[in-house]
């Protein structure tokens, strides 16, 4: 069975209307019994409290609150030029500046605090990804599906169906009272169930994404000026004055012909024995994790030989383990091993971050001598504590290795010591992958950075490559029913 969201982005400020679209859509939703996940961007939210509305933040207050960013029309540079050109670090404090008091405004206008994130017009980063994790919410629904940085995630641009019908019909400046035929409502409730047919031959999770504005206006707002006010590829230093025009309207029969194909759309996806409507809160209880977990010495040993015969992540144990992980919980063995002169019996999962700088690769392969792998895992371990991330290139004493080379002469060390009750005086790594494997895969390759609001000829090539250097922390969910079986 396919676990399906009904999501609306609640985001348009120029449109009082869309006001009242909300208003309805959430009211149809609680009429008809199914969950809905409301995207609020936190400008919407302001924009709501100073209009009044509290009828509609009664009504948004019966379904799931998610985030839909700060700002909308109007915000400060796009986490995609800053999550591009800043070091890492700089580049998540800028995010949780702009962010975290987003999130927050959201929490005390809707009275609760957002369970999953989205991007606003594609602007997202790897630094601003995670500086919405530093902030508090609980997933990420839109990136790929399963952990990365240690944050539950769901698609949503390749796994997505329009909720919204037949609301489209852009304006014609040379026929500016050109009235848009009202809407058949069996009709686009055929269309979306075609369409979701469609994406569950591929797929078993489904956003059934719309936006409230498109309930009530037939045209994105403000395209037109939209793009004067990016036209820079940044809207500029803020305060500054909103310049997008209201969009042109639907007809009141087309609105109420757009509602009604809302309320048999719910009837039909509920109808279905093949879909479990759902939310991201009810995701995440499925997925979640405790805070800590452990493994035993044993089941350290058959995880080093896992991901040294293939890098990539090891499903096991009830769980799942990033290859970050794994060199992570080696480098702790190996620094442990140093300071108790033994083996830990129990060995901590320290979820931490893939390397946020270039992996070094060593195309020839390395020897590595016990004291250099023995510095070079104490090494690795205080970046651990002190960044929650691996190293993307570090010096072991005699020898300069990536986390790859690392991993494998850590587990080498490991695995020797476990053939043969002595520490291996070297440990030879042949040539190794600097990526794990899924970097490859639609999981990595299936995401996207592209937006309106950035320069012509933007380069998006620094966004991909921390992208792919996150694949070292990517791993697959594991439900917890599987988990208590495990």
């Amino acid at each position: 069975m396919a676990d399906v969201v009904f999501a609306y982005d609640v985001e348009d400020v120029y449109n009082p209307q869309s006001d009242d679209a909300l208003l309805q859509l959430c009211r149809i939703h609680s009429e008809e019994g199914v969950p809905a996940s409301m995207f609020v961007a936190a400008e919407k939210a302001r924009a709501m409290r100073e209009r009044g509305r509290m009828d509609v933040l009664e009504a948004l207050a019966e379904h799931e609150i998610s985030y839909h960013g700060n700002y909308w029309g109007d915000f400060p540079d796009p986490a995609t030029a800053y999550g591009a050109t800043m070091e890492f670090d700089d580049a998540v404090e800028m995010a949780l500046y702009i962010e975290a008091r987003g999130v927050q405004d959201v929490a005390e206008i809707t009275g609760s605090v957002p369970v999953a994130w989205c991007c606003h017009q594609a602007q997202q980063s790897l630094p601003m990804q995670y500086a919405m994790k530093l902030a508090g919410v609980r997933c990420w629904a839109g990136g790929p599906r399963g952990w990365l940085m240690n944050w539950l995630s769901w698609p949503r641009s390749n796994c997505t169906v329009s909720n919204q019908g037949s609301w489209n019909m852009e304006y014609d400046p040379m026929r500016p009272d050109e009235v848009k035929p009202t809407a058949d409502p069996q009709a686009d409730v055929a269309q979306a169930m075609a369409d979701l047919d469609g994406r569950l031959g591929s797929t078993d999770f489904v956003s059934l994404t719309g936006h409230p504005v498109c309930w009530v206006t037939r045209e994105w707002s403000g395209l037109w000026e939209y793009a004067t006010l990016f036209r820079y590829g940044s809207a500029g230093p803020y305060p500054r004055p909103r310049i997008s025009a209201p969009g042109r309207l639907r007809s009141a029969e087309d609105t109420a012909a757009a509602y009604e194909y809302t309320r048999q759309l719910l009837r039909a996806a509920k109808s279905r024995s093949d879909v479990n409507l759902t939310t991201y809160a009810e995701l995440c209880g499925r997925f979640e994790e405790p805070g800590q977990a452990w493994v035993t010495w044993w089941q350290l040993v058959a995880l080093a030989r896992k991901v040294t015969g293939k890098l990539d992540a090891v499903v096991d144990y009830g769980t799942s383990f990033s290859p970050a992980d794994i060199a992570g919980m080696l480098n702790f063995a190996v620094q442990y091993m140093y300071h108790h002169n033994r083996w830990p019996e129990q060995v901590p999962v320290q979820r931490v971050l893939g390397p946020t700088e270039e992996p070094m690769a060593c195309p020839n392969g390395v020897t590595v001598d016990r004291r250099s792998i023995i510095a070079g895992c104490m090494a690795a371990y205080s970046i651990m504590m002190d960044d929650r991330r691996l190293p993307g290139k570090l010096r072991a004493s005699r020898t300069d290795v990536g986390p790859s080379e690392l991993l494998h002469a850590a587990a080498g060390l490991v695995l020797g010591w476990e053939e043969t009750g002595e520490l291996p005086a070297e440990v030879k790594v042949p040539p190794v992958p600097s990526l794990p494997g899924v970097v490859e895969t639609p999981i990595i390759t299936d995401r996207r950075f592209g937006s309106t609001n950035m320069p012509p000829d933007w380069e998006h090539e620094a966004l991909w490559e921390l992208l792919r250097w996150q694949s070292w922390s990517y791993r697959p969910m594991v439900a917890r029913q599987k988990r208590r079986n495990g």
